[in-house]
């Protein structure tokens, strides 16, 4: 158990001891006196007087007194026991608020910042799906990121001002919870309609910087038959307060290296277009590969080169025609002629070794060079399990595709032969499906 959940129990035990301690002084120590006082003085006082009828009178009341009294210990016990574990759940959320903000402002690449937002907000609210929408050049709020099922579809669709939820907060400005959808005027079943995703409650804020609304952040169905709360607003109101000022810092962190962004994505997409069955393939290395990274404690500008590593590590197929890459002769050149293409440029070149590396195999029986273990560079040991995930679980692959509990079994089956044992050992121990991207 991490030692701050230790702490916070100990703390909670503590005072629910206490409360225990002083309701016991207060209360049962003076009844059991008076008991006492009763049977050893007054009672035989009493029948020695022949006052036996007003003896039983008392003894009632007296027993009464002390049933009522002991409930009211359970009662307050039960109490005290709910109270502490109510306020153990909200420092909880708070601590792991305070973590997610602290993250966010580490983010370096905006849509590693984006997926981190709407994954946080879906898990710390306990909710199915969660979205950013932002405005674009035009003024028109855009969905940026999604998170949860049916998500894909809508990824660049804008929202009216004013329609729907979503538009409403927008125009107004204002947080809106909703737990019954349905019945609230507002709402749209446009969206729900295209993706196939059943709205059944809604809690929606807006991303505000400077006094201005830069965009939206949204959760949808609270998980376990629950509904959103007031706590709930504040908490995700919070989060979207923090997120603002991170997305801005991103984007103007992003502004500064124009020339560099737009080459990457020029890379992508030209990786997207000549080979349809990978689209987005690397982009998903590229943030399961920070996942793993951040799980594995290793720093921001270790973090930052290997995501450049991921978004690059196929980028050597460029190299070959169209149905080139399929030969198996030919795809084991990709990695060196990656290597080369990138490993002169300032910017790329400490992610070229990752590039290079990432078909090598940790028993040594990989490609190009057959190195092994710790020879392999850690980023291409994490590259190397995030690819390997993200083929195996893809609908477009060459084979079947696997579940996730598939994907990750076959990870463990080949840990220390295919793979680093470390690597899959963290990716086993803090990946979710829900972590899966379309």
């Amino acid at each position: 158990m991490p030692r701050q959940q230790k702490k916070q129990q100990s703390a909670g035990t503590g005072i629910s001891s206490k409360l225990k301690l002083s309701y016991f002084i207060a209360s049962i120590i003076p009844l059991a006196v008076m008991t006492y006082f009763y049977l050893s003085y007054i009672s035989p006082q009493m029948q020695g007087k022949g006052g036996i009828g007003m003896n039983s009178t008392i003894a009632a009341v007296l027993l009464l007194t002390i049933f009522l009294s002991v409930m009211g210990f359970m009662l307050t016990n039960r109490a005290a026991g709910e109270s502490i574990s109510t306020l153990k759940k909200l420092n909880t959320r708070m601590d792991a608020l305070l973590d997610l903000t602290k993250s966010f402002r580490e983010g370096f690449y905006v849509d590693v910042l984006l997926d981190s937002i709407a994954s946080s907000a879906a898990k710390l609210l306990n909710a199915e799906a969660s979205s950013i929408l932002l405005y674009d050049d035009a003024g028109a709020l855009r969905f940026v990121h999604l998170f949860g099922v049916g998500s894909g579809a809508l990824k660049g669709r804008y929202v009216k001002t004013g329609e729907g939820i979503t538009g409403w907060v927008a125009k107004e400005g204002t947080p809106v919870m909703v737990n019954d959808a349905h019945s609230d005027p507002r709402f749209s079943g446009r969206y729900d309609n295209e993706t196939g995703f059943a709205t059944r409650s809604i809690l929606c804020v807006p991303l505000k910087l400077e006094g201005r609304n830069i965009g939206i952040l949204e959760v949808l169905n609270k998980k376990d038959g629950e509904e959103f709360s007031e706590q709930d607003t504040k908490i995700l109101f919070s989060l979207a307060d923090h997120a603002a000022l991170s997305i801005y810092r991103t984007k103007s962190n992003e502004s500064s290296h124009s020339d560099f962004i737009q080459v990457t994505e020029i890379l992508l997409s030209a990786m997207d277009y000549h080979i349809p069955e990978k689209k987005g393939h690397a982009r998903r290395v590229a943030r399961y590969s920070v996942k793993i990274a951040k799980d594995m404690g290793l720093n921001e500008d270790e973090q930052k080169k290997i995501y450049f590593g991921a978004l690059l590590h196929d980028i050597g197929l460029l190299k070959f025609g169209k149905d080139e890459h399929w030969s198996m002769q030919k795809f084991e050149l990709h990695p060196t002629l990656g290597y080369d293409m990138i490993k002169t440029i300032s910017i790329w070149g400490p992610t070229a070794s990752f590039v290079l590396s990432h078909h090598e195999r940790y028993d040594g029986n990989g490609y190009p060079r057959g190195i092994a273990g710790t020879e392999i560079p850690l980023g291409a040991r994490i590259i190397g399990v995030a690819e390997a995930f993200d083929a195996m679980i893809s609908t477009k692959s060459y084979q079947p595709a696997k579940s996730f509990e598939e994907a990750v079994t076959e990870l463990k089956a080949n840990s220390g032969t295919q793979f680093d044992p470390t690597v899959v050992d963290v990716f086993a121990a803090n990946f979710k499906k829900e972590d899966i991207m379309d």
